[in-house]
């Protein structure tokens, strides 16, 4: 089965909505709403590019993974964890069970390029260009 593949621009609009009450509700004095919101939202955009490579990388005919599904066999194969464990992860969970490898993740000009249209002039954009990891 062909896999749609991820609509980066829908993905980060996604990552916005799904954090705006989050973001709402951390107090700073230092930032914007929508720059905290930015920072908020950026992990969890992250983590919807990681796995959609984890998808990519483990798709067979026999098996169409969900994005969930390819994190927890990502933690599968790392950790070595039961089903039972798995099972009870949850989407959320996994930005803090895959920091590491978000923040090590390079994402392509492509993937970057709805942030940078969305807050390239909000006060954390130049931290989250930093941690995007573009190629140079």
């Amino acid at each position: 089965m062909k896999r749609i593949e991820l609509n980066y621009v829908a993905a980060w609009a996604k990552a916005v909505d799904d954090n705006d009450a989050t973001a709402r509700k951390t107090v700073s004095y230092s930032e914007s709403s929508d720059s905290r919101l930015m920072r908020i939202a950026f992990g969890s955009y992250k983590l919807e590019c990681f796995l959609e490579r984890i998808c990519v990388k483990y798709s067979t005919p026999w098996l169409n993974l969900s994005s969930l599904e390819a994190g927890r066999l990502y933690l599968l194969n790392k950790h070595h964890w039961t089903l039972e464990v798995l099972k009870m992860v949850e989407k959320n969970d996994l930005i803090a069970l895959l920091h590491e490898e978000l923040a090590e993740l390079s994402l392509t000009r492509e993937e970057f390029q709805p942030v940078h249209d969305w807050g390239m002039h909000q006060s954390c954009y130049p931290e989250l260009l930093a941690s995007a990891n573009l190629p140079k």
